[in-house]
């Protein structure tokens, strides 16, 4: 019994091998490429193909260089330490991102007050206020980090940044920064 089985085994495998491509891997190689290659014309990431079409990511990262002391209500935070702007469409000397093509965009902020100071910020688009993020430590002594997300549909063209909604800001450099990107 045995014995019979190891023959049928071996029949199979044999049978099995010559119907096997002298270059499996190649083949494996082309599927895995076509279906790549599908998936990515299927979700937009590219025109007519994976070659060197593919889209621009859009995304920036910048942070406070300095303390702003009393920054008045409707003042713009100006992030002037860019670590990052794939896209170029965040501009450091005045603190605004212009959207540089239509989508979904997330943006974060976090702003670190002065020990028991304000810093009422808020997201604005086109300076209308969209999102805000209210940070205040109180009568304490310590400092207050405050984040916020938002995610929003915008037209190329807008224009966002971070402003003050109310009273003036104290914001501490160190622990403060802007972010976002496209979906």
């Amino acid at each position: 019994m045995l014995l019979a089985l190891a023959f049928l085994w071996v029949s199979i495998l044999l049978a099995h091998c010559d119907k096997v491509s002298p270059k499996p891997g190649l083949k494996l190689f082309r599927e895995d490429y076509k279906s790549v290659q599908e998936t990515c014309i299927a979700v937009g990431f590219v025109k007519n193909s994976c070659r060197n079409n593919t889209k621009i990511g859009i995304a920036f990262d910048a942070r406070l260089g300095k303390q702003i002391r009393n920054l008045a209500t409707k003042g713009r935070v100006v992030f002037d330490t860019v670590n990052l702007n794939q896209g170029s469409g965040y501009d450091a000397s005045t603190g605004v991102f212009t959207v540089p093509s239509g989508g979904i965009y997330v943006f974060e902020w976090t702003v670190l007050a002065w020990q028991g100071l304000y810093a009422y910020t808020a997201l604005a688009v086109n300076d209308k206020f969209k999102s805000w993020n209210h940070c205040y430590s109180g009568k304490s002594n310590y400092y207050r980090s405050c984040s916020k997300m938002s995610v929003l549909k915008l037209h190329k063209g807008n224009k966002v940044g971070i402003a003050v909604f109310s009273g003036s800001a104290d914001i501490h450099y160190q622990y403060t920064s802007f972010s976002g990107f496209k979906l």
